[in-house]
This record gives C-alpha cells, structure tokens and sequence, in this order.
C-alpha cells in the first residue's frame, strides 16, 4: 500500500508531511516527545500541478520550509545560546546560513569539478573542441562530481550531530516502509523494516547529478559538431551554464523520482539502485527511541488527514526573560549555587551577557525543559558548574565539565600572585592546567606568552575551548608533567593533584563522585607532585625563575622543606588563614 506521506530529519526529530497536514515530532531534553501538527491549504497552487515546473518550485519551497522546521524544532531543544536580538538577528542568521550553503554546493559541486577537468585536459594537452574528446570532459566532470559528493556526504556522516541527525532520517524512512508493507506502526515492526526510500530526497540529488552528466554530454556534443566552442573552452562559462540547466535538470529529476516510486520497471532499477546506495551515506541505523519520535509524527499526519476537525497541535510558545527569571529562583538552583551573583547565574544558564538581562528577550520553551533537566541533575548532588557548563572566574566566564576541577576561590589568589610578578615579557608554564583558567588569565591580564600543559586529553580540549572563548592568546602541549617539555621559561605556575589518596573516599559527594580523580590524588602523602616539581622545575625555569603553587591547606612546611634546597620560598595563606600559595624564587647558583 503506497502512501504519498513524506518527512524530513530535523534536530532530535522528525517532520512528515500528508496531503492536508503536516507534523513535527522531536524529544525534548527531559525525553519527553513533544508534537506540533499544522493545516495544509486545501487547493494546491497550479504552479505546484504543471509538470516539471513543480519539481523546481518544490526544490526552492523545500530549502525554505526546511529551513523554519529545523528553527522550530530548536525552540525545543533549547539550543547553546539564546537570540538576545530578540528573534530579529535569527532570520537573518538562518538565511545568511542558507545562502552560504547554496554558495559551497555550488563551488564544491559545480566550480570545482568543472576547474579540476579543465586542468587536466589542460595538461593532457587534450584538444576539448574535437568530437573524439569532448563527451569524455562531460564524463570526466561528472566522474569529479559524483566522488566530490560521496566524499561529502561520507566526512559529514561522522559528525556527532550529523550521524544523529541521519539516525532520524533512517526511522523516517523504516516508519513509512513499515506502513506500507501494511504492519501495525510499533517500535519492533517498524526496525524490521528498511531505511531505504524511492521517494527520497538523496535519490533526488543523484538523479539530479546523473542527468546534469547527460544534458552536459549532449550539449557539448553539439556544440562541438556546430564548431560552436565558447561553452567548452571557458570553464566558468561552462560552470555558469550548468547552474543556468540546474532548474531544468531539478524539474526532470523530480518527475522521474515520482515515476520509479510508482513503478519497479526493469529499466528503472538501475537508478532505483544508485540512489539507494546514496542512502547508505544519508540514513543511519535509529534507535528504538528514534523510532518512537518518527511514529508520532506519521500517526498525528494519518490522524489529522483522516478527520478534518482535527485540531492543531502547538508547541508551548516562548516565555519571557522575567518569566524565566521567576522559573529560576523558584528552581531552587540559587539554593545550590550558594551566595553567587543572581545575573551571573542567569546567564550562565542562557549563555548570554550581562548587558543582554535589560533586553526583551524571548526565551524558547526549551529553555524552561533544560532548567527541570538542571534540577534533577543539581538534586543528585552534581556541583551546580557542571550543572551550567561554566563558571566566573577573575571577572571572565570559563567553561567547566567533568574532565576538569571546579576552579576555587582560593585558585584567584593563587592567580592574583602569578599575576602581579609578570610582563609582556615574561614566559610561563602553566603545569597540569585543567581547565585553562591560571593560564590564560595570566595571558590576558599581562599579554605574557603562556603554553598550557595537561596529561589528559579532555582536560586539553576544555582549556582550548575557553581560551578560544576568552580571545587568549596560548599555546598547548600534551605532557605528563615535564615528559613532553622543553625549554626554560621565567615562571612555571601549577595547581597539581594535592589531596591525599586516602582523603579522596572521605570528601563531600560533590566532590568524589563529581571531580576527576586524576586532578584530586596526590598520593599517600599528597605530596608526590611537589616531589616531582622540586626536581625538575629547576631545569626548566631561567635563572630567578618563579615558581608558583597552589597547596593544601596543611602542606606548607612540608612543601617549603622540598623546595628550600633550590629555591627561596614563601608561603602564603588564603582568605580562611590556611596556607595556601606558594612562592618559590629559584636560587642563583653558588659561585665557585
């Protein structure tokens, strides 16, 4: 039983599109499948019933209404930052991304092959106005074309995003097969089915690719026999006459498509064949939840298509930013979040700035799903940073996860010290950075050339993220202490793992089931990094080179009498009276 019901993939959902309706499913943050249904008009326009012209005006229509649908399935997921231009700047954002999309297709997929063959007949010494060359440029460009775009769609496969994205594109296409093999629409009939598709759009794009290498061949036979040499000759003319055809190619494609959907001819399986393993590349293997989310969609489209006095369906419309703000205090996350500043709380929760609160911003409904999903998480006991994703730390915001320690207060003192005793001048080191936030204040607040070392990986990528985020100019190296360096530098600045091993087990639950252990365990003693420190920090560091630690809070003596032997050292105590920073001056060598 064939059906005209239709979908796209969109973020964490699925859009199908009936005769007289059209719903969009897509799982929220907390799980939840959350659903939008919508009238089609009645009548069709004409331009959308004349053959050929339709398969054009449904590309462009196409690339429009995707484009809105993927803008409304964001509003549920709540996405990295809110518009604080209000929704004014998004229009303008998400069609700025549509022209600059349109603009790389047509470089990768039209200039670039046409430039490459052109190259090589070139260089081939070719002559491309003879009837013996001309049909094998057309081949060769249409060869260029077709790796161009299965290198395309394969790289793009192995984004996160993408690849999920691509999930829901196979439950789309598993859900409408599922239907018309005639199968009852559950989770389990549904996976037994293909992600494979006549109607879809990869077939379309292909279709569309195979016939621009015919209507090319043919031209350039022609104009090749009429000594007409102009097209063959300049390759940008040639680029510029295929995008002249794509209406044409796209109005035919679009007919031949709906033709083999409607049809298993002999001779259509070959194309039927190539378009699907297209589809290869564009449809991944869903999850079961995946296909949950695609039912939803395909039953609410059967269900307002059978019964016109089906009502439509909305999502919950965006809030107020003084809605929110109430959503918030109510949250009970300021109780978490201890005495910290309220603006800066909200904004680490929104991702905007402070200036941004006095605007009238329209917060999307997602946003109000994000702060429950927050507040389970701050109900575990998971530390309220995490929670938001960042922290403020010298009057900047870093980002933080779980690959990294939470910066403390007492870190701001330590940083406060480094800082007054650098200049543009200087070098530094900052040793077992985690998340960057010593390192790259010190570059910013001095304009001191700052390479920021780590053994982990993840800690790595957190440091870079925020040195991106705060504009700082650093460098980064993986090393497992002083393993990967080299070099002298005039202040080496670390904050290692000082809590002793058999601590660890007796620390707040925020701390040992949060923080990463591999930042916390000093050892039996806690001092085993400050050994290490002692030892080598002296190689790497010119001469009266600083040497600036953070310690715990009854470490002083024990870390003053491992460095006395090398450096002159001070320590320091923190707001509470606890020692907590070390300065070490590194000793000039006795004359002999």
């Amino acid at each position: 039983m064939k059906t005209k019901i239709g979908g796209q993939a969109v973020i964490e959902g699925v859009m199908m599109r009936g005769n007289s309706s059209q719903a969009l499913a897509v799982r929220d943050e907390m799980g939840d499948i959350r659903l939008e249904t919508k009238r089609l008009p009645s009548k069709k326009p004409w331009y959308k019933k004349v053959p050929f012209l339709r398969g054009i005006v449904n590309m462009v229509l196409s690339m429009i209404d995707g484009t809105k649908i993927i803008g409304k399935s964001a509003e549920i997921m709540a996405g990295e930052e809110i518009d604080a231009s209000n929704g004014k700047g998004m229009g303008v954002l998400m069609g700025f991304s549509t022209v600059i999309g349109v603009a790389l297709a047509v470089c990768l997929f039209i200039l670039l092959p046409t430039g490459i063959t052109a190259g090589i007949f070139k260089l081939a010494s070719l002559d491309v106005n003879s009837l013996d060359w001309v049909w094998l440029k057309s081949l060769l460009e249409g060869v260029m074309k077709m790796v161009i775009l299965i290198l395309y769609m394969w790289c793009i496969s192995r984004m996160k995003e993408i690849k999920r994205l691509f999930m829901y594109h196979g439950a789309e296409h598993k859900t409408i097969a599922c239907y018309e093999s005639e199968m009852p629409l559950t989770v389990e009939n549904v996976q037994k089915c293909s992600r494979y598709h006549d109607r879809c759009g990869t077939s379309f794009i292909v279709f569309v690719v195979v016939l621009s290498i015919v209507l090319m061949m043919i031209l350039d036979i022609i104009c090749a026999a009429c000594k007409f040499t102009l097209f063959i000759e300049k390759w940008w003319l040639r680029a510029l006459l295929k995008l002249a055809l794509l209406p044409l190619t796209a109005g035919i494609s679009y007919e031949a498509l709906m033709l083999m959907a409607r049809s298993n001819f002999v001779l259509f399986r070959p194309f039927k064949w190539l378009g699907k393993q297209f589809q290869r590349l564009t449809t991944k293997e869903p999850d079961d939840g995946m296909v949950e989310v695609a039912i939803t969609s395909f039953n609410a489209v059967l269900e307002m298509d059978a019964d016109e006095n089906t009502p439509e369906v909305k999502f919950p419309a965006p809030i107020t930013l003084a809605e929110f703000t109430r959503q918030v205090k109510e949250s009970g996350i300021t109780e978490y979040a201890g005495k910290q500043d309220f603006d800066w709380l909200l904004c680490a929760i929104l991702k905007i700035k402070r200036e941004d609160l006095s605007k009238e911003i329209a917060v999307p409904f997602g946003w109000s799903i994000r702060l429950n999903k927050m507040k389970e998480r701050l109900a575990a006991g998971e530390p309220w940073q995490y929670v938001v994703g960042s922290v403020e730390f010298y009057g900047r915001t870093f980002e933080v996860n779980k690959s990294v320690l939470i910066p403390r207060q007492e870190t701001e003192l330590v940083t406060e010290q480094l800082v007054k005793r650098l200049n543009k001048k200087s070098t530094v080191l900052d040793l077992c950075c985690g998340s960057g936030v010593i390192g790259i204040t010190a570059a910013l607040e001095t304009n001191a050339t700052v390479t920021l070392a780590d053994v982990s990986d993840e800690a790595l990528k957190v440091a870079k993220a925020n040195a991106k985020r705060n504009k700082a100019k650093v460098d980064f190296i993986k090393s497992d202490m002083f393993a990967n360096l080299c070099g002298k530098c005039n202040a080496i600045i670390c904050n290692p793992p000082y809590v002793e091993s058999d601590v660890i087990p007796t620390l707040d639950d925020s701390v040992k089931n949060y923080e990463p252990h591999l930042a916390l365990d000093g050892g039996k003693d806690g001092l085993n990094f400050y050994r290490i420190l002692a030892e080598q920090a002296p190689k790497h560091l010119t001469k009266g080179g600083l040497l600036v630690l953070e310690i715990g809070y009854n470490q002083g003596e024990a870390v003053k009498g491992l460095l006395e032997e090398k450096f002159d050292v001070e320590v320091m105590k923190d707001y509470g009276g606890n020692d907590r920073i070390v300065i070490a001056a590194l000793k000039k060598p006795a004359k002999k």
